[in-house]
């Protein structure tokens, strides 16, 4: 019986040491995880937010000032170009036309007065000076001279008058004529901003009466990309898109117009592009958000990073890459220009790590395009299958 309890009390040390011995072990290394180096297909993209929008679309105002009194167009209303959308009462612009008629007429009756006693005068004048001296004296020639560039002059204000009743009366026609609002182009109405009874003021910013779209089968996503990616963005790449509405449903588009405007946004630079979208099923309807998704660029059987491997750095990390920086020499494609080979140069260098032999082990690097999970690698010591270290183990 003894010897029984000896065995199971030797047995009991001996499974004591040995877990000791792996957590003593386990404490020892760092706990960190790895994910390999692999090949694959990379498609890169940029991510951005827009607003649906009709391709071509016209805002309706108004050139003159008055209340409306009837509406020929409503909201969803199908128009052609010329079409009646509105009516301002007319009727003062009508007397102000008659008013301009009577001032126009009494113009040109002044200008035929005005020519009729020119043209006396210069009569007078020219026969007059054709007379012998004896039979006429000095002054009364002067006198005839005078009368007639007086004439002259009352002919050619009157003519100046004439030409500003001339342009009163067009821009009083042209008043009352705009007191129809036309539409510029045939398509649908998307708003209207005004109801019968309703004055409307034609001052330095024209009112909005009316928005029309063109055609809503044929839309637009105006998107909003950060000045950090718009080098990447190009017209003719394919675009998909989601919005609120269909959250499950992929739009797919083209980017057509990449604008120089900057746009700041929170004190972000950013620069619309516009993105083309087919709206055949009329799913899509203006002023909608969209949650944009543009492919600039894909890359087939490539060496690819974990993007989690290039953002990790371990705990004093600067002193490790100090250290190893005075044994070994960054390659010369990695110095981008720069002399020497301090710590300062490979901290500033892309890299991702090794875990060897107990030691972190920094490995330079240079890479390509890049998705939401992995980058491209193009240049550096690494191979498929090598395991780079993505971050510490979550302790349990």
């Amino acid at each position: 019986m003894k010897s029984k309890h000896w065995i199971l009390a030797v047995s009991a040390v001996v499974v004591t040491i040995l877990i000791v011995v792996v957590v003593i072990k386990r404490e020892k290394k760092p706990q960190v995880t790895f994910e390999r180096i692999s090949r694959g297909d990379i498609t890169a993209t940029v991510t951005a937010t827009g607003q649906i929008n009709p391709i071509v679309e016209s805002q309706v105002g108004t050139q003159v000032s008055g209340q409306i009194i009837k509406l020929y167009a409503d909201f969803n209303s199908r128009v052609k170009k010329g079409q009646l959308l509105a009516l301002i009462d007319p009727t003062p612009f009508k007397e102000a036309l008659t008013q301009a008629q009577a001032n126009l007429l009494n113009a040109q009756a002044g200008v035929a007065k005005a020519k009729a006693t020119m043209d006396l005068d210069r009569t007078t004048y020219e026969r007059d000076r054709t007379l012998p001296p004896e039979l006429i004296s000095k002054l009364d020639l002067d006198t005839a001279r005078a009368t007639y560039e007086a004439a002259a002059a009352d002919f050619s204000a009157s003519q100046a008058a004439l030409m500003q009743a001339g342009a009163n009366y067009k821009a009083v026609k042209f008043n009352l004529e705009h007191t129809r609002i036309i539409s510029p182009l045939n398509g649908i109405v998307v708003s209207r901003n005004i109801n019968i009874g309703q004055t409307v003021a034609a001052s330095f910013q024209t009112p909005d009466l009316f928005d029309i779209a063109e055609d809503l089968k044929k839309m637009e996503s105006d998107t909003n990309v950060v000045e950090t990616d718009i080098g990447k963005v190009n017209v003719g790449q394919k675009a998909e898109f989601t919005v609120d509405a269909y959250p499950t449903t992929v739009f797919t588009g083209t980017v057509a117009i990449i604008r120089n405007a900057p746009i700041t946004i929170q004190n972000v630079v950013n620069y619309d592009v516009i993105i083309y979208v087919n709206n055949k099923d009329l799913k899509l309807k203006p002023g909608m958000t969209t949650y944009v998704t543009i492919d600039v660029g894909k890359k087939d059987n490539i060496l690819m990073v974990p993007n989690q491997a290039l953002r990790f750095a371990p705990k004093g990390s600067e002193a490790i890459i100090q250290a190893y920086s005075k044994h070994h020499k960054l390659p010369a494609w990695a110095l981008a220009g720069n002399e020497g080979n301090d710590g300062r140069i490979w901290y500033r260098t892309q890299k991702v790590w090794l875990y060897k032999g107990g030691e972190f082990i920094p490995v330079p690097l240079q890479t390509g395009i890049r998705n939401n999970n992995f980058t491209e690698l193009t240049k550096g010591d690494l191979k498929k299958g090598d395991e780079v270290v993505t971050g510490y183990r979550t302790k349990q």
